[in-house]
């Protein structure tokens, strides 16, 4: 970025090991390094730009361009709870198709976005928003699950169901509630 000083630390993997290399910040001059015995380097304190990274031992070796990794999670979920908000009548039209809306709770430590995945297991719908966390508890963003209509009052009671997991991001190793499954209560003749 032009105009600022932050600056960086641009985390080199998967090279041979000892390979010489050249780094080039985009718009600036190139400088050469050597990645370790395990083919990574960690070039500290560099300024905040797009950089490529290119094998020094041969003219047509690859071109490594490099991308902003996310900032580290500082988050730690350790549970994850479900509940059913709507529809909020005791009972519903079963004949017509029904929304039904979940709503979680996420409980942990520490503070930032984190990626959630809501999943219904019997409808096959999901959806995957990032939400920010705020320990020790945060709700997260609702998920609605259509209910199917029945054709015939003898059939049995509509019914859905909703999971809600946090896969592993950073260091934490992720969690899921159980399946949280909510049973229509159908007005008389429908």
């Amino acid at each position: 970025m032009s105009g600022t000083s932050s600056r960086v630390n641009v985390v080199i993997t998967g090279f041979p090991a000892k390979q010489k290399i050249t780094i080039n910040r985009v718009g600036s001059r190139s400088s050469n390094a050597q990645v370790d015995a395990q083919g990574s380097l960690t070039a500290k304190n560099l300024r905040d730009g797009t950089y490529n990274i290119k094998s020094r031992n041969s003219n047509h070796g690859p071109n490594v361009a490099c991308t902003d990794a996310p900032a580290p999670v500082s988050v730690n979920i350790s549970d994850a709870d479900v509940a059913a908000t709507k529809p909020d009548t005791p009972t519903v039209k079963c004949n017509q198709m029904t929304p039904v809306t979940f709503e979680g709770t996420l409980t942990g430590t520490g503070t930032g976005d984190i990626r959630i995945v809501w999943v219904s297991p019997d409808t096959k719908k999901q959806s995957e928003p990032t939400m920010k966390f705020t320990g020790p508890s945060s709700k997260t963003p609702a998920f609605v699950v259509n209910a199917p209509a029945r054709s015939t009052p003898a059939e049995p009671r509509p019914s859905v169901q909703a999971q809600l997991k946090v896969p592993r991001q950073g260091s934490e190793t992720g969690v899921s509630s159980a399946v949280f499954t909510v049973t229509l209560n159908c007005e008389n003749g429908t």
